[in-house]
């Protein structure tokens, strides 16, 4: 089960115009970004993933939810790159965005952040 998300944000000219600097795109999966990153980033998880189990053979299909995150140390630009983000995953028919999330600043990092959760039907 492999859901698209580094594939299809690289393919967008527009995210690439938000998140990407030289050869790389600021987009990684939990836990996997470097220490400070540069700002605006993006951070994905999978947090549940189902099979959709067939009476009569293996799942074919998985059922997966991802979060997306987007960090920036401004709120100027955090919409539109969440659209230009939602917009690239939802070329890919399997993804649904499901719920937009807003984030008040980290009181820690002093980070803004913004996203969604998305759904995908992942072909195994």
């Amino acid at each position: 089960m492999t859901v698209p998300i580094f594939k299809l944000l690289n393919a967008s000219d527009e995210v690439k115009a938000f998140l990407k600097s030289g050869n790389i795109l600021r987009v990684y999966e939990f836990g996997l970004a470097p220490d400070a990153p540069q700002k605006p980033y993006l951070v994905w998880q999978d947090p549940t993933a189902d099979p959709l189990n067939n009476i009569d053979c293996p799942a074919e299909t998985d059922h997966v939810m991802v979060q997306i995150d987007i960090y920036s140390d401004t709120s100027v630009n955090l919409r539109s790159i969440r659209e230009a983000v939602r917009k690239a995953l939802e070329v890919d028919n399997s993804c649904t965005v499901t719920r937009l999330n807003n984030f008040p600043q980290e009181p820690i990092t002093k980070l803004y952040r913004t996203g969604f959760d998305s759904n995908w039907f992942v072909d195994r």
